[in-house]
């Protein structure tokens, strides 16, 4: 009996492990970890990311050629817009942002190197937060530029 419950603990333990998948963007070189309980959306024509969906959740990874257009701190003033912050830092290769706008957690993340923004944006329901919120960490460390 005892041997049962264990075995049911280990496979409670895969269960609540999420699953990861590679995405990889040729465009712009760069691969991260996703969730891989989340559905692609059809992907843009000029191939500069993808988004990703899962109810009311919404993952988007991608490139930008910007970095002539808006600085970083530009781009870092404009992710506050009509958010509540709760986290927010900026460093000289990157920000992150967090907040709520309405029922949502919002939070964006983006890197400049070599003249190209990456950006990891997801918003989530605050329902969902105990979901989500612990997906960010990995899904940043496993990011990559390959160029």
């Amino acid at each position: 009996m005892s041997r049962w419950i264990f075995w049911l603990c280990l496979l409670g333990l895969a269960l609540a492990q999420p699953q990861w998948t590679t995405y990889c963007n040729a465009r712009f070189g760069f691969c991260l970890q996703r969730p891989a309980f989340m559905t692609p959306e059809p992907p843009p024509q000029n191939g500069d990311g993808q988004a990703f969906r899962r109810g009311a959740a919404r993952l988007v990874v991608s490139g930008a050629l910007d970095a002539y257009v808006f600085t970083l701190e530009e781009q870092f003033q404009q992710a506050q817009q009509n958010l509540r912050v709760s986290y927010k830092v900026l460093k000289p290769t990157y920000y992150a942002v967090s907040g709520l706008r309405g029922n949502r957690v919002v939070y964006e993340y983006k890197r400049l190197e070599n003249g190209v923004f990456y950006t990891l944006y997801l918003e989530y329901p605050t329902a969902e937060k105990n979901t989500y919120d612990p997906l960010i960490k990995p899904m940043l460390d496993s990011f990559r530029i390959r160029r």
